[in-house]
């Protein structure tokens, strides 16, 4: 087996125990369904399914409802619908036997999910068939995910007198998660990362915005994701449509792949406590296996655990780091564990702890990330600097750089 690989899935356990039972809106766009990732897309949704996600799937169409709807562009908005609906039966259909779930059938449920109301009168000029959710039939749905169905939303709704209304996709999306209660809204985009960041609030969002460039599609996007949020939604994604895989680098490993945004900061820093040291041993040992960090044995790791910072996402421990006092005012950073998304919080939590014990100089030993800390405050020393006794214990084999931060106060 390939060693990579079992790293990967090792790592992503916790998380597919996670997401079993949860129910997820997924939302795909016209530009999504027409992108040629769809297939790949659907094979991921699939998976989701067979690991026991609830999907609901709310789609877009080729002509959307911008503007006043007039009888014409509703009909073509009809028909938009209805290709888009048939691509998606079509790939969770004859696209699946390409994939190792080709035994797998893969049922999806549509109907009458939704209605709908008229937008009415905006700024003086009447919408016509542009229209807004009035309800979302939760029972219904929950009905048809108790039957083992992937769920089908499409961005038409009916109203009280049967008249049929055009609706905004990503609304829709937005509404459909928050009258549910998903779990998740997925939002798929051409943008892959909002500002190159892996993780906001939704108040970072609404700051972000004012600065980020972004096109109009994207942003009704984004305001979805704000809306689920508001609503109760405990995480929203943006992910990109061009990338392979990218649903499962979202949703399988601490790092993701696109944005999580959430009503506060999901991602808890605390220090270890005994019970941690397994799953502490655990992170970092594929780190000590290639190099990157420092052997030590699990009975040292028990031992110093009180010493150790870890980062804790929905019960999971996905990333670590221990601060080592050397003298009255330095310390060690050292084993950490954490990239984009969790090393600069375990970073910072460590700063904290360091200024309140009266700590003036941060020291770090790294073979592979000096560019990390560099960016993250620290400069280049020699092992000269390093306090008497810690330069009694460096390893002239591994030949680890030596980098020091100094701690405002």
């Amino acid at each position: 087996m390939n060693e990579t690989y079992a790293r990967w899935f090792r790592a992503s356990s916790p998380y597919i125990r996670a997401h079993g039972g949860r129910t997820f809106v997924v939302m795909l766009g016209a530009d999504a369904l027409a992108s040629d990732n769809a297939v790949n897309i659907v094979h991921d949704l699939a998976l989701l399914h067979v690991l026991g996600v609830r999907l609901v799937v709310v789609h877009g169409a080729n002509v959307e409802s911008d503007g006043p709807v007039t009888p014409g562009r509703l009909a073509d908005i009809q028909a938009g619908v209805a290709r888009a609906r048939s691509r998606l039966e079509s790939l969770f259909t004859t696209g699946i036997p390409l994939s190792p779930l080709r035994d797998r059938q893969i049922p999806l449920a549509s109907g009458n999910l939704v209605t709908a109301r008229p937008i009415g009168v905006v700024d003086g000029v009447d919408q016509l068939a542009a229209g807004t959710v009035r309800r979302v039939h939760v029972d219904g749905i929950r009905a048809l995910l108790g039957a083992d169905s992937v769920v089908l939303i499409s961005p038409v709704g009916y109203g009280t007198t049967g008249a049929t209304y055009a609706l905004g996709v990503e609304q829709l999306a937005a509404d459909v998660a928050g009258d549910f209660g998903a779990d998740k809204l997925i939002v798929y985009d051409a943008v892959g990362r909002i500002a190159d960041r892996s993780d906001l609030t939704s108040a970072e969002l609404r700051q972000l915005r004012t600065t980020w460039e972004h096109d109009a599609r994207t942003a009704r996007r984004l305001d979805a994701l704000d809306e689920a949020c508001r609503r109760g939604v405990p995480r929203a994604h943006l992910i990109g449509f061009d990338e392979d895989g990218v649903l499962l680098r979202e949703l399988f490993t601490a790092e993701g792949a696109g944005t999580q945004v959430s009503d506060g900061d999901y991602r808890l820093i605390r220090r270890a406590v005994p019970a941690d040291a397994g799953a502490v041993i655990e992170l970092m040992r594929p780190l000590e296996a290639s190099g990157a960090l420092a052997t030590r044995p699990p009975e040292f790791i028990e031992r110093q655990i009180e010493s150790f910072f870890v980062a804790e996402l929905d019960g999971t421990l996905t990333g670590c780091c221990a601060l080592f006092p050397l003298n009255g005012t330095t310390a060690e950073l050292a084993c950490l564990v954490g990239g984009d998304a969790v090393g600069p919080r375990l970073l910072d939590s460590v700063e904290q702890a360091a200024r309140a014990s009266d700590l003036r100089r941060l020291f770090a030993l790294t073979t592979q990330a000096v560019d990390w800390f560099l960016e993250h405050g620290f400069a280049k020393t020699s092992v000269d600097t390093l306090p008497v006794d810690r330069k009694a214990l460096y390893n002239y084999r591994r030949n680890s750089h030596v980098l020091v931060k100094e701690l405002q106060r």
